[in-house]
């Protein structure tokens, strides 16, 4: 019986792992066209990559979140976080 309850408990985990993973792509891949089309101004990107610098260095808002699942949830505000950088760099704003 215990066993079961075991397998029970680790398939919902699985299931919410691959939950948070498929967010993650989702997000990313929104987040992606809105900058490939420009939807974003420059003083927009700079308050969403501090935003999100800030929330990848929080491991405890992450852990309250995620539970032990909260290394995904740090890992899509790195991803978030190298997305908006990258095109910082594309427009030139790290420079000044």
């Amino acid at each position: 019986m215990i066993a079961i309850l075991i397998v029970f408990v680790l398939g919902i985990m699985l299931l919410f792992n691959f939950y948070t993973r498929l967010l993650s792509k989702i997000s990313q891949n929104g987040i992606r066209r809105k900058l490939e089309k420009g939807k974003i101004s420059d003083q927009q990107l700079e308050k969403l990559c501090n935003a999100v610098d800030k929330g990848r260095k929080r491991k405890m808002m992450a852990i309250f979140m995620y539970g032990i699942f909260y290394k995904s949830f740090l890992n899509m505000q790195e991803d978030i976080y190298q997305l908006y950088r990258a095109e910082m760099e594309k427009r030139g704003m790290l420079n000044q």
